[in-house]
């Protein structure tokens, strides 16, 4: 992390409304928590933010507003924080009235001499809807994976099984592909001598003509 190399002469005439200003533009969430980690103040970067916390978290835990598996990163944060050692952003999921989480990236940093901490949080639902988006869409493809992988299966039984003698060309060169074993009995080769050669063969010449009009 980069500092100011001199705050105190660049900054000093920022007051406390103007660096309250200047924390709810530039960050989507900016929580101020007393020494004991409780909410003391909160302001949101947009209508719909502010909706969701209006009134709810301020007097509040930090570490009552998020689910259980957060609390743990919020305690690494008041802790970094609070020993004046520089935080790394941590994702962390509050609990809201809709039942879905709001996912929020904070850092944090002590400020004044009374022990309070500012954080800044970076909301993340428009990441998570895209990755969620991203997952379903790799699951769909994974199912149609499974499903034309199934299918391939039940053919190629289906192609050995089958009691009709059956050949797989392919279209520009007429050579043979694939030989099913009834087709492979009744031209008498196995399927290694088959593959690769040029279809039809072996047949008189009325019926070779008549093939190749109808493979044309």
């Amino acid at each position: 992390m980069k500092r100011f190399s001199a705050p105190k002469k660049s900054l000093g005439e920022i007051d406390t409304d103007a660096a309250a200003e200047l924390l709810a533009a530039t960050a989507d969430i900016t929580l101020v928590i007393d020494h004991e980690g409780v909410i003391r103040d909160v302001a949101a970067g947009s209508p719909d933010l502010a909706a969701e916390i209006d009134g709810k978290w301020v007097g509040q835990p930090w570490l009552s507003t998020v689910t259980v598996e957060s609390r743990p990163k919020i305690a690494s944060l008041l802790q970094d924080a609070a020993e004046g050692h520089p935080t790394r952003w941590r994702q962390v999921n509050h609990v809201t009235d809709r039942k879905v989480d709001l996912p929020v990236v904070y850092s944090a940093v002590k400020v004044g001499k009374k022990g309070r901490i500012i954080a800044v949080g970076r909301d993340l639902r428009a990441i998570s809807v895209l990755q969620q988006r991203l997952v379903d869409a790799q699951q769909s493809v994974d199912r149609e994976y499974a499903r034309m992988r199934n299918a391939e299966t039940r053919n190629r039984l289906l192609f050995q099984l089958a009691s009709e003698a059956v050949l797989i060309l392919d279209a520009a060169s007429l050579r043979v592909v694939a030989a099913n074993p009834a087709a492979t009995q009744l031209l008498g080769l196995n399927d290694r001598k088959l593959a690769g050669r040029q279809f039809p063969e072996g047949l008189d010449e009325d019926t070779t003509e008549a093939v190749s009009t109808m493979l044309a």
